[in-house]
């Protein structure tokens, strides 16, 4: 069974993601379109750096049309904002991206972007689900159709970058004095930051952006495990800044010249004093139940209004469309802003943070600690824990029926479990949650000292395995 999650359909090529479930999906969006009457609208179709991403994106596009949908396809790898804008800028009925994500390179997957230019809301793909099952119970084969000629392919690259130059400040990036680092991780922004750079006269230099599906065996999420080799050229390079991004372009990360990983919950809180100090800008701060206690800070400080949500850049992108929000953005990296769509993106976040360090004469690493320095000390980790499916559904199934009175030396001081199960302690929080791609329970904690921390996330993860 296809199984829908945060952020669309993820699976395993080969075993679960093939080349006919591909299909069948893609006619559950033609379907799905087509009962709405927006087949002339259309659908705009892209693919990420992923093994036999091309031809999964071209069958999707083949059997679309087939159904009598209008439909773009791209004409190379783009990152997912780049799809997201097309769809907005097309005014399409929708969008399909053939990725992953940050997930390993044996897995591809499916995402679909709503009309709006932003992740489909729970309702929107809550109504896609069902077209999937029941074309699983006619139990039909989808045999592979050639592309239409009627499939018009278009070119990403220039349209995707000039959107985002509206959102910049150009005088603050040509004032930019030092060299950045851009890691893109092999993955579909390859060659985006360093032609932008060109626009503003910077010091760029983008590494692992050469085509490898592999991800030179790490997956491509930039988080500070799997950054290693950014690590290393900063040492070698000696940049004011390092920047990364994922395997389909819409999640940040970042190293400062002193090789110091600089979280996503960093970021975040980072970029809301930015936008509120430089840019005057205000709105509302939304956040996914797995970020840190530092963004309600900051929130609290500018005295923005806080707004939580269950994790997945969905409910954000909804109430990003409801509401004046300044920022949302999830413990992933995946951030979102006002002024631009409601979708998260990597490249232009970056490139805000190279504002920002303009902007305040001072690099990223000085800029956190003076913010820590005034309103507190937050250390933050994860843990991924593979447990094999009927685990994972047990652990999740008794911390919802009876949550633990202790998490090692520990009180549970109350619980959230509407979304995962997150735990508010004595000194710190740590959340339970079951990936919906993958045999995984993540396990997340926070503190305010690296050794509470220690503590905290060995005894969540001992009593993970008890269970």
């Amino acid at each position: 069974m296809i199984k829908f999650g945060t952020d669309g359909w993820r699976g395993i090529i080969s075993e679960d993601y093939t080349f006919n479930n591909v299909r069948l999906v893609a006619q559950a969006i033609a379907d799905y379109v087509k009962d709405r009457g927006e087949a002339e609208a259309g659908i705009v179709v892209g693919y990420d750096a992923r093994f036999l991403s091309r031809r999964y994106a071209t069958d999707c596009a083949a059997v679309i049309a087939a159904q009598g949908v209008r439909v773009w396809l791209a004409d190379d790898i783009l990152p997912t904002p780049a799809l997201t804008w097309q769809v907005k800028d097309r005014v399409a009925a929708g969008g399909v991206m053939i990725t992953a994500s940050h997930n390993p390179a044996e897995y591809n997957g499916l995402k679909f972007k709503a009309s709006y230019g932003g992740s489909a809301s729970p309702e929107i793909m809550a109504d896609i689900e069902k077209y999937v099952r029941r074309l699983e119970e006619q139990g039909g084969e989808f045999p592979k159709q050639l592309l239409p000629d009627k499939v018009e392919m278009f070119a990403p690259e220039d349209a995707y970058l000039d959107h985002v130059r509206g959102i910049l400040d150009a005088k603050l990036l040509q004032s930019f004095k030092g060299k950045i680092l851009f890691d893109v991780m092999h993955g579909a922004a390859m060659g985006y930051a360093a032609r932008l750079a060109k626009t503003y006269g910077l010091d760029l230099t983008e590494i692992r952006s050469d085509y490898n599906p592999s991800f030179g065996g790490v997956s491509p999420e930039p988080i500070e495990k799997n950054l290693e080799a950014l690590r290393h050229a900063v040492k070698r390079e000696k940049p004011v800044l390092a920047l990364a991004t994922d395997g389909d372009g819409d999640r940040i990360g970042a190293i400062d010249a002193d090789g110091r990983f600089i979280n996503p919950h960093q970021i975040m809180a980072l970029l809301i004093k930015y936008l509120v100090e430089k840019r005057g800008w205000n709105g509302g701060v939304v956040q996914t139940l797995t970020v840190s206690e530092l963004v309600k800070k900051v929130a609290a400080k500018y005295k923005l209004d806080l707004y939580e949500t269950p994790v997945g850049f969905k409910y954000v992108a909804n109430l990003m469309l409801e509401k004046d929000i300044l920022i949302g953005g999830e413990e992933s990296g995946g951030i979102g802003i006002k002024n631009y769509i409601p979708e998260r993106d990597g490249v232009l976040l970056g490139y805000l943070l190279i504002e920002m360090v303009a902007a305040y004469g001072k690099p990223l690493g000085q800029l956190l600690d003076e913010m820590m320095a005034e309103l507190g000390y937050y250390c933050y980790a994860r843990e991924d824990l593979h447990l094999a499916n009927t685990v994972k559904e047990r652990l999740m199934s008794n911390l919802k029926a009876k949550p633990p009175l202790k998490i090692g030396k520990q009180e549970v001081l109350s619980a959230n479990c509407t979304d995962g199960c997150k735990l508010y302690l004595t000194d710190g929080w740590v959340m339970f949650r079951a990936s919906g791609t993958e045999p995984i329970v993540r396990v997340y904690a926070e503190a305010n000292s690296q050794a509470k921390l220690t503590e905290i996330l060995a005894a969540a993860v001992n009593y993970a395995k008890a269970e």
